[in-house]
């Protein structure tokens, strides 16, 4: 089953995702805004003073000084430092700015009207701009402000989660606590026409039609009991009368009368395990006790007879003597079910019955089964005809065994045989 998050979770961290995103989004837009109006500021300033120095220039004809201490004026390149030209090396006409060591400088180029000369400002704005350490003031301000974006975030989806997971939780706390025997048939009632309310109704709607096949399935309980076991119970009643009749085991009509008892316990059987299997709970009566290895003695006798002409030998091994509390007719129909599929499958050989402490092994030395047929075995309505269950079939067994939460467990190799093992819990 593929994890996912559950929906709690899933909403705080989308909050949270959402702080996170907004709070960087922002950051980073302040931190470029800032850098950039203090370079526009700068730009702006030493415009002004390029139109300063030609106003000045144009009415009294003479050049003045700059209005900063930080601006430093040169009109044409010949009074100029070495190392000024070499900054401004390459540029035109216009706003430059250049680097010299750690000093920055913002250059304005701007050719005097009606002269051949040009007027060259130099800004130095190191200690204007932001330096590193006021830099690393504004990002620690902003990370701050990204922190805090993500703790509202997971504030506010916490508080949000818990009101739209509230609705939920209270229907799933109804489902959980109801049971074939009292479905809720009102679920709807206690929510409102929203999305859970809708859930609810077909929530609701399922549970009434589960509260039917419930029914339904109590009734056939009911009538299999007296419909199936009181024709049982006259046939049975009906062999023994006929066989204190005959004159003993030569008469010939012994034979079919004893199959006829060997099928009606059989059938006794298979609706005791029907019935069982049908019920909601186990309803295990932990005082009986069940010798198993008596009752696998008992169970290969009666199937000793399905072997027939077949040169096979059917071999009762002790290794334990296990003692479970479940109803006889049960463990004795799932064994049946075992030995019947190992003697079906069997030609000639050998069959052992192991009885361990914590397991019992039917084990055959027939025709085997190839691994894509092994994980048919207990699947009757799928897979080859020749590898399904005897009778009720080895998908009852199955079912039986989780029902006891014990473990099934076969292991078979073409032409070498089968191992079917039943291991108690």
């Amino acid at each position: 089953m593929t994890y996912r998050h559950s929906l709690r979770s899933r909403i705080i961290v989308a909050f949270c995702l959402f702080g996170a995103v907004l709070g960087i989004v922002y950051a980073t837009a302040v931190y470029i805004s800032l850098d950039a109006i203090d370079d526009h500021l700068i730009d702006s300033r030493l415009n002004e003073e390029v139109e300063h120095f030609i106003s000045h220039y144009q009415r009294y004809n003479a050049y003045p000084k700059p209005t900063s201490p930080y601006i430093t004026a040169y009109v044409g390149t010949e009074n100029m430092p070495l190392h000024v030209l070499n900054m401004i090396d390459g540029f035109t006409e216009g706003l430059h700015e250049a680097h010299i060591d750690e000093e920055e400088y913002h250059i304005a180029i701007q050719k005097l009207q009606g002269q051949e000369k040009i007027l060259y400002l130099f800004y130095e704005v190191s200690a204007l701009e932001f330096t590193e350490k006021r830099k690393l003031g504004i990002r620690l301000v902003l990370i701050a402000g990204v922190a805090l974006n993500i703790g509202l975030g997971l504030w506010i989806g916490w508080l949000t989660s818990r009101k739209v997971i509230a609705p939920v939780a209270h229907l799933s706390d109804l489902v959980n606590k109801s049971g074939p025997d009292n479905l809720p048939t009102d679920l709807s009632k206690a929510f409102f026409n929203d999305e859970v309310g809708v859930l609810a109704k077909a929530l609701e709607q399922a549970m009434q039609r589960v509260e039917t096949f419930v029914e339904r399935e109590h009734q056939f309980s009911r009538y299999a009991s007296h419909e199936l076991r009181t024709p049982v119970t006259i046939i049975k009643g009906a062999v023994v009368l006929l066989k204190r009749k005959l004159s003993g085991e030569d008469d010939p009509a012994y034979r079919p009368l004893r199959r006829i008892e060997r099928s009606v316990a059989n059938m006794e059987n298979i609706i005791e395990t029907l019935l069982w299997l049908a019920r909601e709970g186990l309803a295990v009566d932990q005082d009986q006790v069940l010798e198993v290895g008596s009752v696998v003695q008992e169970t290969i006798e009666q199937n000793r007879y399905l072997i027939g002409n077949k040169p096979v030998e059917i071999a009762f091994v002790s290794e334990g003597n296990p003692q479970l509390s479940i109803p006889a007719p049960i463990f004795q129909i799932m064994l049946t079910n075992l030995i019947r599929n190992a003697i079906q499958h069997t030609a000639s050989g050998k069959i052992s019955v192991i009885v361990r402490d914590d397991r019992v092994i039917v084990s055959d030395s027939g025709e085997g089964m190839e691994p894509e047929a092994l994980k048919l075995v207990t699947q009757p309505l799928s897979g080859d005809d020749r590898y399904r269950g005897h009778g009720i079939g080895l998908s009852i067994v199955r079912r039986l065994c989780n029902r006891l939460d014990w473990n099934l467990e076969f292991a078979s190799e073409p032409d070498r045989g089968t191992t079917a093992q039943m291991i108690f819990s």
